[in-house]
């Protein structure tokens, strides 16, 4: 097989499971469940060669990869979260999420070298430009004049109106619905509103839907000095919409309201101490 082909296959040395954070994560409470998933992502992954990326195209989120791994949504939550910080994965602002060490399981070649290069500097492009439009690089000099940047920007923008037009997915509406509901100023063009948006329309969610949970947040969190940060769409839009769709109506005015934080902690007390 040429080495400029897609791999299918894994291979792991015999000593696969012996590496440090292997017998660290199977040391954790649900160790074992992590270790299972680690490896269908490294599966899943070798199409794109090491990205995790439905069809090529659309990130995946926790629930997404809670399907298609047969796992709860929590545990997936959890193991992505230890397996950033163990070095496993690295997952960038567009949500693509990169297996770090693909590479030293795709079949050897004289050019292994080459590939990891290759692959580092896929993930350090796609970072530094904060899109997925590889091609626009190779086209560009690293050090773009302004005139050049404006109209990228202008061009991807209406990209991305054309792709509301043609998909009938409401950003628009939906932005502009919780830039007057909150008093923010989001662009629904941006690129992570939209693959949120799509998503959870994707899920069979409605327009409705966008609002309720608009409407009970902002009537929660507007203005509170804890949470009315997270009046944003990568929030409010993000894995935890169905939980924040199903909340119970806001308390009248004198009752008392307890504020989710919406984040995802790793009890890490139950590694064994020698770890430590």
């Amino acid at each position: 097989m040429a080495d400029s082909k897609k791999y299918y296959y894994l291979k792991l040395k015999e000593n696969f499971f012996e590496s440090d954070s292997m017998v660290l994560l199977e040391s954790m409470n649900d160790g074992y469940l992590y270790s299972n998933i680690l490896l269908k992502l490294y599966l899943r992954s070798l199409k794109d060669g090491g990205r995790l990326m439905l069809n090529g195209a659309i990130p995946y989120n926790s629930q997404m990869l809670a399907s298609v791994t047969r796992h709860q949504v929590g545990t997936i939550e959890k193991a992505l979260t230890i397996f950033k910080d163990l070095g496993l994965i690295e997952i960038l602002d567009s949500g693509s999420i990169y297996i770090m060490n693909i590479q030293d399981f795709i079949g050897k070649s004289s050019s292994e070298a080459d590939r990891k290069r290759a692959y580092r500097s896929r993930i350090e492009r796609e970072k530094a430009h904060g899109q997925m439009f590889e091609q626009l690089e190779d086209k560009c000099p690293d050090k773009t004049p302004p005139e050049i940047e404006k109209e990228i920007e202008i061009e991807n923008r209406d990209k991305y109106m054309v792709e509301q037009n043609s998909t009938g997915y409401p950003f628009k509406e939906i932005i502009e619905y919780l830039n007057n509901r909150s008093g923010k100023n989001y662009r629904y063009t941006t690129k992570a509103t939209q693959k949120h948006i799509r998503a959870r329309f994707e899920e069979g969610f409605s327009l409705e839907d966008f609002k309720r949970v608009i409407d009970w947040k902002t009537s929660g969190w507007l203005g509170n000095d804890k949470m009315d940060r997270y009046l944003r769409p990568e929030t409010l839009f993000g894995t935890k919409f169905e939980s924040y769709l199903n909340e119970s109506p806001v308390p009248q005015q004198g009752e008392t309201r307890e504020i989710e934080e919406p984040a995802v902690s790793v009890d890490y007390s139950d590694v064994k101490r020698e770890w430590e």
